[in-house]
This record gives C-alpha cells, sequence and structure tokens, in this order.
C-alpha cells in the first residue's frame, strides 16, 4: 500500500510529545509522520509573546507541509487544533487527503476558541491568564480535567505543559477559511467524559456524513488509548 503521510497537531498547553508512542506505531507500519510543536509551546516556549495567535499556528503547520512538499497528508488534530483546521484545509487544498479531528473544535468563521468551550470553562481561563499569566499567557490546567485514568501518570503530563498563548483564544483565525466537513473526515470522541463538551461538535460531524468513533480513555486518547488511535488512523490512510 502507498505509505501515507501524518501531520499530528497537538492541543492547547502540549507539544508534538503527547504523539510520540501514535508516531512510533504508524512509522512501525511504514507511514510518514510528523508531529510538529506549536510556537510558543514545549520546548518552543521561548517564542511564547503576547501578540502570538492562532494564525502562528496555522504557519507552522501549513509551513511545514509546504517547505517539505509533503503529499497525501493525513490531518490529525487535537482539541485547541481544531480551530486551525478550516483554515490549514484552505491553504493546502488537495494536499490533504483525510480528516481526523480528536476531540476537537470546529469553528464557523470568525468564531474564537472562547466561543467554543462551555461558558463556565472561558470564564475560569480568562481569570487563569489575568491572575497568573499577566494577562497574555494561560496556565495549563490541572490534568485531572483531561480524565487521564490510572495508568498514566498526571504528574508527569502536568511537568511536560507549558503556557498557552492567550491571544490565541480570544482571537479569530484571520486567514481564508473553508468548511472543513465538506470534506473527507472522521471525528474521535472519547465514550467515558462526563461532561462531555465535545458531544455538539461530534454530533455537526456526523451530521456531515462523517463517521464518529468513539473510544474510552479522557481526552487524551493519543496517550490513554496510543494502539486503538494510531489503528484508526491507519484505516483512514488505507480504507479497505
Amino acid at each position: 500500500m502507498t505509505p501515507a503521510t501524518f501531520v499530528l497537531v497537538h492541543g492547547a498547553w502540549h507539544g508534538g510529545w503527547c504523539w510520540d508512542t501514535v508516531a512510533a506505531l504508524l512509522r512501525a507500519q511504514g507511514q510518514t509522520c510528523f508531529a510538529p510543536t506549536l510556537r510558543g509551546l514545549a520546548h518552543r516556549g521561548a517564542a511564547l509573546t503576547p501578540a502570538l495567535d492562532a494564525d502562528d499556528h496555522v504557519d507552522d503547520v501549513a509551513g511545514l507541509v509546504e517547505a517539505l512538499d509533503l503529499q497525501r497528508v493525513v490531518l490529525v488534530l487535537h482539541s485547541y487544533a481544531g480551530l486551525l483546521g478550516p483554515a490549514l484545509q484552505a491553504r493546502l487544498g488537495t494536499r490533504i487527503v483525510q480528516r481526523c479531528l480528536i476531540e476537537a473544535v470546529l469553528p464557523a468563521p470568525g468564531q474564537r476558541l472562547l466561543d467554543l468551550v462551555p461558558a463556565t470553562a472561558a470564564q475560569r481561563y480568562a481569570l487563569a491568564a489575568q491572575q497568573h499569566g499577566e494577562g497574555w499567557r494561560l496556565p495549563p490546567p490541572d490534568p485531572a480535567q483531561f480524565q487521564l485514568g490510572p495508568a498514566i501518570s498526571a504528574a508527569e503530563v502536568a511537568r511536560r505543559l507549558t503556557p498557552h498563548p492567550w491571544r490565541s483564544f480570544t482571537t479569530p483565525v484571520r486567514a481564508a477559511q473553508v468548511d472543513l466537513l465538506a470534506h473527507a473526515g472522521s471525528y474521535v470522541l472519547s465514550s467515558d467524559r462526563d461532561p462531555q463538551p465535545y458531544a455538539g461538535f461530534a454530533a455537526a460531524a456526523e451530521t456531515a456524513g462523517w463517521p464518529v468513533t468513539r473510544m474510552p480513555g479522557g481526552h487524551l486518547l493519543m496517550l490513554t488509548q496510543p494502539a486503538a488511535l494510531a489503528d484508526h488512523l491507519l484505516t483512514l490512510a488505507h480504507p479497505t
């Protein structure tokens, strides 16, 4: 089978590190895999500035794909990274052959990340940025909110999380965008989160004809269910 090229994009506060096991499993099956770290996060934390926003993160991902002339891309977006999806599709076009959103937001043009989360979460984030991030950094949350389960060390996850640029939550993506759901894709939803803040996005994807896969493991399925997630992604790239 022709290898696919997977581009795995992490969510807020994380880095490419969270995809390490999934990427290794995909590469073991002969696939090409990239897991970029978005500007200002993880080992790129020195780039975190008050001006950094979601458009910079669109440039990070699209720039990688364009610089390496990647084709047959399976674009995988987790959580916050869903905000980047419509702009990445508009910019990369036919380079992308399949899309997979994992517990990810699905924005309409002009929507901010804060418009896509529950009001209580938006208020909590705003308070955290003001009180502990000088008004421009969003401190990492308690990993307990990710519902990791007993097999994953919450302390180790907490150690690796880094502040996120607050502006990427408060301003919409300005780059040209298209309707991501008008293209082939798949949505993965955690089946054991309560409450489940991404259920509405999964329902919208299902209405648009995207298959929705439900699996237990909390919000960070790439950590709690790496083998199942890698198998799912391989199926998307190489449908039987």
